[in-house]
C-alpha cells in the first residue's frame, strides 16, 4: 500500500507588549535516507490575517505537490 502523502503545520501565536500580535508557522522538511526531518520556519506574521493567509498559502504547495509527487529517496 502507497502512503498517503501527509504534512502537519504548528502555529505559535502571543502578544508582544501592548497588543503586539505575533505568529510562526513551522513545518516538518520530509527526511531523507542521508537526512532526519528538519524543523522549517513556514513563515511569521504580525496579523491574524497574514497567518491565515500564509496557512493558505502552504495548503495550497501541499495540495499541489500531492497531485505532482515527486520520487523521494526511502
Amino acid at each position: 500500500m502507497v502512503d498517503d502523502p501527509s504534512a502537519a503545520l504548528l502555529i505559535r501565536v502571543w502578544l508582544e507588549g501592548a497588543g503586539g500580535f505575533r505568529a510562526r508557522l513551522l513545518t516538518l522538511q520530509q527526511a531523507t535516507a542521508e537526512t532526519p526531518a528538519e524543523e522549517v520556519t513556514v513563515a511569521v506574521a504580525s496579523s491574524p490575517g497574514d497567518v491565515l493567509d500564509a496557512v493558505r498559502d502552504w495548503l495550497d504547495g501541499f495540495a499541489q505537490q500531492a497531485r505532482n509527487p515527486v520520487d523521494t529517496v526511502k
